[in-house]
């Protein structure tokens, strides 16, 4: 009995390892995910899941490093509109809800590009994870640790792809449409608001300037070095006039690479409205395409952030650009 019995169990493991064979030689499609498998109870629009921190902890500087977990079977969706495969974008997918006319940052890996193109679907089950405010910009990743807290971080990037399965579900792939970029002009650009955070926006007739605004100088770049092999940064704004270099988007020079700075605005220095700080990374693919000319006019498509120092003073709306083709300048 016990020699059938272990032919059996032999058996059994043949055909399993049979039909694995056969389904890694032909797998099945990947499911595409639509709002008709999830309840709706379930689902939220982009728009009122981030009112849910804000009306916890409003949207001042007091807001700035909460954290909210979210307990509630929540699921929002929302049409990709970012990519990192420039190497500008890093670690973050953005997604916009075009019924409510709002987007939101979540907190992922590297190389997003090959899971979610814009254009794509895409759904998020959120409970279990959290809505954090960083600098003012809401984004939604797991549960920060103590660590992350002392660091000003209220959640985490979600790079374990069991992690990443157990919330994230593709949708349709599709493209971006005319009705997924905010289109702002000279005439309009004070229609912006903290609203439109997120966002992809499409910036028609800006002006490169070089020069102070807000008591910074720019183009400008950030070095960023660990002396003696530190874990501790040591953060310095260098000039490119002042270090005999071209100005360019980002700094990538000898294996070192530093974040970018550039100025770009609709008119006055007064106020923050109308002026917009270009932040790229030094492992963009267009860190060293040369700035325009001063003065020189012209568009640029880029996601609409907001960035302060840590106590939510000196905030300044910053352009995240997703790829060179984006920044049309003569």
């Amino acid at each position: 009995m016990n020699k059938l019995l272990r032919i059996g169990i032999f058996a059994a493991i043949a055909f399993c390892f049979i039909g694995c064979y056969n389904d890694f030689d032909d797998p099945a499609p990947a499911k595409v995910w639509t709002k008709e498998d999830f309840s709706k109870d379930q689902l939220i629009s982009i728009k009122d899941f981030k009112q849910l921190f804000y009306d916890v902890y409003g949207n001042s500087a007091s807001s700035l490093g909460k954290t909210l977990e979210i307990k509630d079977d929540y699921v929002i969706s929302g049409k990709v509109i970012s990519s990192d495969q420039a190497g500008n974008v890093y670690k973050s997918v953005y997604i916009y809800d075009e019924a409510s006319e709002s987007a939101i940052e979540l907190k992922l890996m590297v190389s997003n590009y090959v899971f979610y193109r814009p254009g794509q679907t895409i759904f998020v089950k959120a409970k279990g994870m959290a809505i954090g405010s960083y600098r003012y910009m809401l984004s939604l990743g797991g549960m920060p640790t103590d660590e992350d807290i002392a660091k000003g971080y209220a959640n985490r990037n979600l790079e374990d792809r069991l992690q990443i399965a157990a919330h994230i579900f593709p949708g349709a792939e599709g493209q971006l449409t005319a009705a997924d970029t905010l289109v702002i002009t000279p005439t309009n650009f004070n229609t912006l608001t903290d609203a439109d955070l997120g966002r992809l926006v499409r910036f028609k007739g800006l002006t490169y300037k070089e020069g102070t605004f807000d008591r910074d100088k720019y183009p400008q770049y950030l070095e960023t070095l660990y002396p003696g092999g530190s874990t501790t940064a040591v953060y310095t704004n260098k000039y490119y006039s002042d270090e005999g270099l071209t100005p360019t988007y980002a700094y990538s020079y000898n294996n070192q690479r530093f974040y970018g700075s550039s100025w770009f605005s609709y008119g006055g220095t007064s106020t923050t409205q109308g002026n917009y700080i270009v932040r790229v990374s030094g492992y963009a693919n267009f860190a060293l395409q040369p700035l325009p000319a001063n003065g020189t006019v012209g568009d640029l498509t880029a996601i609409y952030t907001k960035y302060s120092s840590k106590s939510g003073g000196f905030a300044k709306y910053q352009l995240l650009v997703n790829n060179f083709n984006d920044i049309q300048f003569k």
